[in-house]
């Protein structure tokens, strides 16, 4: 298996949190991503209050993007015209601190004292330091800083200021700043640098009773508002100026401070996109609003909130607390950077930073979506309902690429429409459309709810089905074949039968024929409503099932292992073991046609296929083609370590599962990938849960039943996790001699447990 670097804890090991006892301006750009706060509607980099030149401070509303002409070479028909990139918006957590007019900046003066932390039990983000001015002077300064779950629109902050040492005047500065930018790096194709100047014009500024700005993006035509209030709890006096500026608004405050007299400063921020609350006059009453229940509520509420949460998605490993502090830390900020209202999703970098231009992929419904199913099932619910919510694009897009019927949805977006320009390792990935699907038969398997299915989950399964029916094909032996597709497999584009997509598209077919007869046999005016809305006929319903069937998959008879795809085993092998240290990710050091023209791999792609849909391969099959997949696998996507660790499991492989799972579980903590400073993986913090249900639990439904196959590393104790099936929940908990499973809510249940049935009652 592929050696990775030895990287040791960033951070002193706790379950619960992560935290700094040291400033170390080294870490602070990939700081300000794992420090971030989030709701899934607006998310906040950990960047300091008072600002940092060494890093990027972010305020991102999921979402909201700013349009983009994609400028071509050469343009041919299908390939999109515009993108969408997300923006940072106006930074309303800024602040300035001064002392007898020396500004706290924490690279100047005496640090003396310094503590950070990022608690997941109430997810607040608190820092406290003791500085030092060049004059003498110490303060004791706290910044607590929270993104709410009760109301996703308001950022609440509590700053607390104490003289330590001195009398004196203190300033204190409040800022609501729209003059910012999106980062640029010109070597990194995975970061947008379109966006060199602003993207905003401002609309409206007003500086009285409180802060407001409204602001519209230059193309898109895309609209915020925001609104800033604080309130000064000091019983020193202070004066106080109110400041606008073009594009900026500030208030100074100064205050005449007294030793060790604490200054303590409330400040709410509300963001709104909904045309309704534009207004100032609605931000006032928003602020109003935050102001009255104060930041001790907001803080109560955080907490009761995220104990809810815990308790739904409990999960704990004795005997390694670095990988329960990654697990933890992982799922923390997928339920941070997930939409769930159905019109928004989870971008592959969350609310984190501006990485793959906060654009959503299938990432969304093939690694993160099964989390929320198990724990949260209403959340994953919203996310396929934004795939319905943007059906109409996926088909405008089926027919921009001469499709005669059906749906294609997109390879990269924010709003439903196609944006990624290098279609063949982008929109030539067609297995988003049945990873889709499969996400819709999952959620049915788990919940049951056939009345999603009929409502909305349908008319996602028809139209893609349909796709396939159009892109596929018949040979002369009579097998249904899919050509010039790329798989999950970015290293290898545009080439025929990838089995991981033939594979998923099968399922796709099957079971949207299934649906559709369930509905015409239960719910006949249903039926007769989508034979209308559709023009859907028996006959074309009927024949998804006959090319699923008939579905053709790749195999080499003298290896007897399953083919990548028809050309993938004929190809030359790339020596990883002979290809420099500095020269992966390979996508950043060679030309992809040289990558295209090797047996290389970027991410599980057949293996993935392994891991999905277990049931259709043997052990022995799975073990000859992970001895020889997974030596030609550069891991360079953060995809790939998880669905490795849990094939692995599968085979008996203790030692690579447990390497490769150590790996996922803190990609980003130990920033294995390079580029946390560019935002969070989300997918391999999705990766993480699985690892540990899927993987060594050995969970997975079959014939519409749950079976586990436990195993447990040699490092823990033991295990325990909770999911949720079917409106029950059931707690699996693992150590080194049996697996024990009891029903904590719900109706009796049978469930197996390495084939062997057990009863739950």
């Amino acid at each position: 298996m592929k050696k990775f670097d030895n990287i040791k804890n960033r951070f002193p090991v706790n379950p619960w949190d992560i935290s700094e006892k040291k400033y170390n301006p080294s870490d602070y750009f990939t700081n300000e991503t794992l420090f971030a706060c989030a709701n899934g509607f607006i998310g906040v980099r950990g960047s300091f209050e008072e600002g940092n030149y060494l890093g990027h401070s972010g305020t991102y509303i999921n979402a909201f993007y700013e349009s983009n002409k994609i400028e071509y070479g050469e343009k041919y028909v299908g390939y999109p015209s515009e993108g969408q990139s997300m923006v940072n918006v106006a930074n309303s957590i800024k602040i300035e601190i001064s002392i007898d007019d020396e500004i706290l900046d924490i690279n100047k003066g005496e640090l003396i004292d310094y503590n950070r932390k990022l608690d997941f039990r109430n997810g607040i983000l608190k820092r406290k330091i003791i500085w030092k001015t060049q004059s003498g002077k110490k303060a004791e300064i706290s910044f607590n800083r929270l993104v709410s779950f009760e109301n996703k629109h308001l950022i609440a902050q509590k700053i607390e200021i104490t003289p330590l040492n001195f009398d004196g005047e203190i300033t204190y500065k409040s800022f609501l700043d729209g003059t910012i930018k999106n980062y640029i790096d010109e070597d990194d194709p995975r970061i947008d640098n379109k966006f060199k100047k602003s993207v905003f014009k401002t609309r409206e500024l007003y500086n009285d009773e409180f802060m407001f700005l409204n602001q519209i993006t230059k193309k898109s035509g895309k609209e915020y508002s925001v609104g800033l209030k604080e309130s000064i709890i000091s019983k020193s006096k202070y004066k106080v100026k109110k400041y606008k500026d073009t594009d900026k608004l500030y208030n100074e405050y100064r205050i005449k401070a007294k030793k060790e007299k604490t200054i303590t400063i409330e400040k709410f921020s509300v963001y709104y996109t909904e045309m309704n609350y534009l207004k100032k006059q609605k931000i006032e009453v928003e602020l109003e609003k935050a102001f009255e229940k104060g930041w001790d509520y907001y803080e109560k509420f955080q907490k009761e909130y995220l104990e809810k949460f815990w308790n739904d998605s409990y999960i704990k490993i004795d005997g390694d607390d670095a990988l329960t502090q990654g697990i933890r830390f992982n799922m923390f900020h997928l339920l941070q950077s997930t939409g769930k209202d159905g019109y928004t999703n989870i971008g592959a970098k969350g609310l984190t930073g501006e990485g793959y231009e906060g654009h959503y992929f299938w990432d969304t419904e093939t690694y993160v979506l099964p989390f929320f199913l198990y724990t949260q099932p209403e959340t994953a619910k919203k996310l396929l309902e934004f795939r319905y919510n943007t059906l109409d694009a996926a088909r405008d897009r089926a027919k921009e690429m001469s499709h005669t019927k059906g749906a294609l949805y997109p390879w990269r977006t924010i709003n439903g429409y196609e944006c990624s320009s290098y279609y063949p390792a982008g929109t030539a990935q067609y297995h988003i459309n049945a990873d889709i699907a499969f996400a819709l038969k999952q959620y049915y398997q788990v919940t049951d709810d056939f009345d999603f299915i009929k409502s909305m989950g349908i008319e996602i399964l028809a139209e893609t089905a349909r796709l396939w029916e159009d892109a596929g094909s018949y040979n002369s032996e009579g097998q249904f074949c899919i050509n010039c597709v790329t798989g999950p497999d970015e290293y290898t584009a545009l080439i025929n039968n990838n089995y991981y997509t033939n594979l998923m598209a099968a399922e796709n077919l099957s079971f949207a024929s299934e649906m559709v007869e369930k509905i015409k046999t239960e719910s006949p005016e249903i039926y007769q409503e989508l034979k209308n809305k559709l023009k859907l006929s028996e006959e074309e319903h009927f024949g998804w099932e006959k090319h699923a069937e008939k579905m053709f998959y790749p195999y080499d008879e003298k290896l007897k292992i399953n083919a990548q795809d028809d050309s993938f085993l004929s190809k030359p092998i790339w020596e990883l073991d002979k290809t420099p240290k500095e020269k992966f990710p390979l996508l950043l050091n060679y030309h992809p046609l040289v990558l295209y023209r090797y047996q290389v791999i970027k991410q599980a792609d057949l293996i993935l296929a392994e891991a999905l849909l277990p049931h259709k391969f043997s052990d022995e099959q799975v073990k000859r083609d992970y001895d020889y997949y997974e030596k030609l696998t550069t891991h360079d996507s953060s995809l790939s370590t998880c669905i490795y660790s849990i094939v692995a499991n599968r085979i008996g492989y203790e030692k690579e599962a447990y390497e490769y799972f150590i790996n996922t579980s803190r990609t980003d903590l130990d920033n294995y990938q390079g580029n946390t400073k560019d935002g969070i993986h989300s997918a391999s913090m999705a990766g993480t849960w699985l690892g540990v249900v899927m993987g060594f639990g050995g969970m997975k439904i079959y014939n519409n039943e749950l079976h586990f196959d436990p195993k447990i590393p040699e490092k823990w104790n033991e295990y325990t996790f909770k999911i949720k099936f079917k409106n029950r929940i059931i707690k699996v908990k693992v150590d080194k001699t049996k697996a024990d499973y009891s029903l904590e809510k719900g109706e009796p249940l049978t469930i197996y447990n390495k084939g062997n049935k057990i009863e739950l009652s």
